[in-house]
């Protein structure tokens, strides 16, 4: 409380001043309710005999508080003090604060038959900042008496309003070279933000500032930023995408996407073919034995729809070490293999495989050739190879087959035949012819069968299959029956197979998922194999990206060796159930994946002859994996824990963690991609292992790159037992071919100086110009020459972002395409006056002028003055005038012949055009008018009536 004495105090009414805030100050200290502190009796003046300057004292009482959102109006209630509750006279003035507004009157007296409280309502502004503020100051006074003042405080609500507004330009760029993207962040909240801005960038982009440091943001305030990308120099001509989030604290507040165009000069006037990479690739192995490989691939468009996937090495690896080195840096061993496809077909050459039917046979792999051929009524695929050489052997077998496809409406019939064998320990073999259908069945599902004789080693039988399926966006229900006669050992999955799949959508959350197996089958190895298992997986949605779930699950394996010369046979067998739940989330670019499974597992060992022995133990584990994602590479950390028990009651624990980067970009290092790993294994028994790895992939000039490795693995081990580094490297070269014959349409890009829609002599190319059909792109040379695949019946567009400034596209069409300088054009409207008459005044406002070109089409003019119609923006040409003058007040008709407006450059032009009003006619009796050369058809009834004006015209 605050006692404000103005002016000069006389002594005696100090006095009694100071008996009025003793009382107040007692008061407020045991009143109830804020405001409400003074007695009455230590103000009232029964006589009003006080001095007058006592209402000169002004004193604070406790504020009362009211919340609210800016742009909203509040009502605040205010207790009137006790002490005012029997004065004579009592009045109150609320006064505002600041940007506040008190609606209604701001003065008024209060009766004393309702002295209870005052209601005040008090208009928050928009501009009004997050939390406690002072709006509005009641003051309540009584002749002779202080004055009370209460203080009206508004909590005001937190708004938070960020708003990303990106750059209105287009944005075009060179791929190699870097670009600016602009963008602003305004704050129309009412609070200080500290929002931080996040980029997702196309594969490969990289962004050049290495810290991107958190913005503070003012209420009302608007930021201006700019982030500067490197454009690899591989980047294709066309549209790339960056989105940028903003986001404070992990919420997110807006985001936007801003498109950059990508121009690659190495692509102007041609497709971009296959990209052809040559390396070679250097690695030691544990014993420091030199190994050398060089690999040749050519990936990409050949010509019009075929593609090209080739690949051939030449050099060996010796060792696992030297194996795993290689790979790494992404250098395989491996025979040649050419592969062509198109939509109507594929030819693989070289290293092939494919599978015919359940029956007829599954997966085989060799080295020949295989043709696919189809289109939307039949398939066929066809199938000539030898089986890869055993190790140590150079034995091949022959690998033949053939199967089509031909549909009937909904019917689909299939035949195949097949002559499949391989060789080696444990060869196979299979002879088969079969045919099958398909048919739609109820509730759209799906019947196949399948009837097939086979032979095989040691045999031959009649094998058959069914599947009935049925699948729809949300839902998936599978049951499948096999009987293969000669089993894996000749190309199928099993002797007997049955297998059942189910996947349900419960509700837009939930889903449900489960299987069921049991197959048998017999081997030139095993007398018997048997295997059975199920497990049911329900699964909830938390929200959009995090789902958890919980997993049952059973396994059994049995099988039954063969005896041999060296061994009299037996069998072995594992059984295991498992309990467990998991959970998987992701936000952006981050993502989080955990498992923990409880369960245990049943091994069994049966000697020929022998009882069996039998050991059951717990078995657990826990496994996490999190990481972030995205176009700069991938970071992840692993942990896994794996528990089980001996039969003496000790638990033995396997556990693993390890953190691993693949292609990660060092913007600080020029676009240098890093990766790495480390990884701990403390095994069973205390086998321990580590993984201790470091690459770099480093692009150097012209399509050259290096990538660099090394690792040290505990896995391997020199002869004298050591664990050595073990170091790759990879020097290669990456260049994109021409195509063979660009596929689409051509034509060229021009500017259309005089408007005529076609292409004349002397109207130059527009190079550097995109065009479009579709999903495909393209841009024109330095003479505006294109061509763009896709759809060969569909118009080619031009993206006007990719023209210059004022010239704009004509059209879609196929061929030439033409480009005109828009510019503005204005036409000048003069009412004529009639003959020997007055001027005629006219409002041209609702005048409605329109220009055609030659091809029909209508623009239509604004009028932006009194007599002015103006075209904002007119395409280069010349066009015919047609005028709408029905809304005017006095009918008026284009004086003929009407001029041609003629647009030619970026000058704006302006022609004149007469308007004369209609003729006055008048009547004198005679049958002929007075003035004008109109005559009408009859004279008025009236034969004595005057000569009239008709001012309308008519």
């Amino acid at each position: 409380m605050i006692a404000h004495v103005r002016g000069v105090v006389v002594a005696a009414f100090a006095f009694v001043v100071s008996g009025v805030l003793s009382t107040v100050t007692a008061q407020s200290a045991s009143a109830p309710a804020p405001g409400v502190g003074v007695r009455a009796t230590s103000l009232i003046m029964e006589n009003g005999s006080r001095s007058d300057s006592a209402s000169d004292v002004e004193i604070t009482l406790p504020s009362v508080t009211a919340s609210g959102a800016p742009r909203s109006y509040q009502v605040v209630s205010i207790p009137v003090p006790d002490a005012f509750a029997r004065v004579m006279k009592l009045d109150v003035e609320v006064i505002p604060h600041g940007d506040f507004v008190v609606l209604g009157p701001r003065t008024r007296s209060l009766a004393s038959t309702s002295r209870g409280r005052v209601g005040v309502t008090i208009g928050i502004p928009a501009s009004a900042l997050a939390g406690r503020l002072v709006a509005a100051e009641a003051r309540f006074s009584s002749p002779a008496s202080a004055t009370l003042v209460v203080p009206i405080e508004i909590d005001v609500n937190l708004v938070r309003q960020i708003l990303l507004r990106p750059g209105s330009a287009a944005i075009n760029a060179q791929a190699g070279n870097d670009v600016i993207l602009p963008f602003e962040i305004a704050n129309t909240g009412n609070a200080l933000e500290t929002v931080q801005a996040e980029l997702t960038l196309p594969v490969g982009w990289a962004l050049r500032e290495v810290h991107q440091a958190p913005i503070m943001i003012s209420p009302g305030q608007t930021i201006k930023r700019r982030v500067r990308l490197a454009i690899p120099a591989l980047s294709s001509t066309g549209s790339s995408f960056v989105r940028i989030d903003l986001s404070e604290k992990g919420e997110a507040l807006d985001s936007k996407t801003m498109r950059v165009e990508v121009f690659n000069s190495g692509s102007i006037g041609s497709q971009a073919g296959p990209l052809v990479t040559s390396a070679f690739s250097h690695a030691a192995d544990e014993n420091r034995r030199p190994n050398s490989l060089f690999t040749l691939s050519a990936v990409g468009a050949l010509y019009d729809s075929v593609r090209i996937d080739a690949r051939m090495s030449s050099g060996s690896a010796i060792g696992g070490a030297a194996s795993n080195a290689f790979a790494r840096i992404g250098s395989y061993q491996s025979s040649a293999s050419v592969v062509l496809s198109a939509p109507s077909g594929q030819l693989s050459l070289g290293n092939t495989g494919t599978s015919f039917s359940d029956l007829t046979g599954l997966y085989p792999y060799g080295q020949g050739a295989l043709v696919h051929v189809q289109n939307a009524k039949w398939n066929l695929t066809s199938m000539g190879a030898l089986s890869m050489a055993a190790q140590g052997s150079t034995e091949r077998k022959p690998m033949l087959g053939l199967r089509g496809e031909r549909s009937f409406g909904d019917l689909l019939l299939n035949s195949s035949i097949t002559h499949l064998a391989d060789a080696g320990l444990s060869p196979r073999r299979l002879d088969a012819f079969g045919v099958g259908a398909a048919v739609p069945t109820l509730f759209g599902s799906t019947l196949k069968a399948e009837v097939a004789e086979r032979r095989f080693l040691g045999g031959s039988g009649i094998g058959w299959s069914s599947e009935l399926v049925r699948t729809d966006a949300d839902n998936t229900e599978q049951l499948r029956l096999t009987h293969a006669p000669g089993g894996s050992d000749a190309y199928a999955r099993a002797t007997n197979e049955m297998v059942a799949n189910v996947s349900e959508r419960l509700t837009s959350r939930a889903t449900l998922s489960g299987s069921a197996w049991r197959t048998t089958d017999v081997t030139s190895v095993f007398t018997g194999i048997k295997s059975n298992g199920f497990s049911v997986r329900p699964q909830y949605a938390i929200r959009e990206a995090t789902t958890i779930a919980i997993e049952m699950r059973s396994y059994l394996f049995d099988a039954t060796s063969r005896p041999g010369v060296s061994n009299a046979g037996g069998g072995f067998g594992t059984e295991e159930q498992q309990l467990g739940i998991s959970f998987s989330s992701y936000l952006r670019q981050y993502y989080l994946n955990s498992s923990a499974y409880l369960g245990t597992v049943t091994r069994t060992v049966t000697p020929t002859g022998e009882a069996t022995l039998s050991s059951r133990t717990p078995r657990n584990s826990w496994a996490t994996n999190a990481g972030w994602s995205g176009p700069g590479g991938l970071v992840e950390l692993q942990t896994r824990i794996e528990q089980t028990r001996d039969a003496g009651g000790f638990v033995n624990q396997q556990s693993m963690i390890g953190v691993r980067g693949q292609q990660v970009v060092l913007p600080w290092f020029g676009g240098i991609r890093g990766e790495g790993e480390l990884q701990r294994v403390n095994g069973f028994g205390g086998d321990n292992t580590a993984i201790i790895r470091a690459g770099l992939a480093i692009p150097l000039i012209n399509g050259f790159a290096l990538k660099i490795d090394a690792e040290r693995n505990s896995i391997f081990h020199s002869v004298s037992g050591r664990v050595p580094w073990i170091f790759g490297a990879r020097f290669e070269h990456s260049m994109t071919m021409p195509m063979l014959r660009t596929p689409g349409t051509s034509g060229y890009v021009y500017e259309d100086l005089n408007g005529n829609q076609r292409r004349d002599s002397g109207e130059p190319g527009v190079a550097g110009a995109m065009v479009r059909r579709g999903s495909e792109t393209a841009v024109a040379d330095a003479s505006g020459k294109y061509r763009v695949s896709g759809d060969q019946t569909k118009p080619v567009t031009i993206d006007e972002a990719s023209l210059p400034d004022g010239w704009a596209p004509s059209g879609p069409s196929i061929g030439d395409l033409s480009v005109t300088l828009s510019t503005s054009a204005e036409v000048e409207l003069v009412v004529a006056p009639r003959s020997g008459l007055s001027a005629v005044v006219v409002d041209l406002s609702k005048a409605h002028v329109v220009a055609r070109d030659s091809a029909g089409r209508e623009w239509a003019a604004t009028m932006t003055g009194p007599t002015t119609a103006t075209f904002e923006s007119l395409p280069v040409g010349t066009y015919k005038l047609d005028f709408d003058l029905s809304e005017l007040s006095e009918p008026l008709v284009p004086r003929t012949p009407l001029p041609l407006l003629v647009v030619s450059g970026k000058d704006s032009k302006s022609i004149t055009v007469t308007l004369d009003p209609r003729p006055i006619r008048m009547w004198n009796g005679t049958g002929t008018q007075g003035s004008g050369t109109q005559k009408n058809s009859a004279p008025p009834s009236d034969k004595s009536s005057k000569p009239t004006v008709n001012p309308s015209g008519s």
